[in-house]
């Protein structure tokens, strides 16, 4: 039973940590991390233009889903689900750095 739970642990705490991990060329997207992340950024702030934080837009589901629906069509990024666009105006807020 202890190989089962820490199999499990080890599972999980692989899927949380790859939550993290964004490849844009997993869905068809020709760009490294940084420069999606900065083009997703820059589409948010676009958007909003300081209005609403990512966080707030976040407690607006359809809005965020609307954004995420703009960010495909404007940029022809079909195959790039809403998280992945989110994830990424996320990382930036939470390390700026990166």
């Amino acid at each position: 039973m202890a190989t089962a739970i820490l199999s499990q642990t080890e599972f999980y705490r692989e899927f949380l940590m790859a939550r993290n991990q964004i490849d844009p060329s997993q869905f068809g997207v020709a760009l490294d991390k940084d420069d999606f992340i900065d083009q997703m950024c820059e589409d948010f702030n676009d958007a909003f233009r300081g209005t609403l934080t990512i966080d707030e837009l976040l407690l607006h589901p359809r809005d965020a889903m609307r954004f995420c629906d703009d960010v495909r069509r404007n940029r022809a990024y079909y195959d790039v689900p809403d998280d992945i666009i989110l994830r990424a105006i996320l990382l930036r807020r939470k390390r700026p750095e990166a």
